[in-house]
């Protein structure tokens, strides 16, 4: 029989799927000078409305954020670097209404194990919530 086959297993990968789901915000950019807008995922970092994704995806000043719920709001690029990939976002937390923002639950990198299974979520493409599977190595 295959682990991957387990009950217990798959329960606990989609649970996990639903969790990074929750978590994970599709990004599209606004105001970019090019003819098609810059388009990735984000993880909300903080209950402030933090949002981190990628720079190749944060071109322009402005982005459009929408949650896995629906809630969508503009979001104000803070900070990019372009070296690292990285920008980080702010979300109008007024824009977004009363209800919470599920956060990202932050790990320790350094704890992670060679042939540990990683799972990851986004929007590549204009896929919505395409889950992956790798391992660690």
């Amino acid at each position: 029989m295959s682990l991957l086959t387990t009950g217990a297993l798959q329960q606990e990968l989609t649970a996990i799927g639903a969790r990074l789901r929750a978590i994970t915000v599709l990004v599209e950019g606004v105001g970019h000078r090019r003819a098609r807008a810059g388009q990735g995922s984000g993880i909300v970092w903080s209950a402030d409305g933090t949002i981190v994704t990628n720079a190749h995806v944060a071109t322009a000043d402005r982005a459009r954020v929408t949650l896995a719920d629906g809630r969508a709001a503009r979001a104000q690029v803070v900070a990019r670097d372009a070296r690292r990939d990285l920008a980080i976002l702010r979300v109008d937390r007024d824009a977004l209404g009363p209800a919470p923002l599920d956060v990202a639950t932050l790990g320790t990198p350094a704890a992670l194990r060679p042939g540990e299974l990683v799972l990851a979520l986004g929007h590549p493409l204009g896929v919505a919530h395409a889950l992956a599977m790798g391992v660690v190595h």
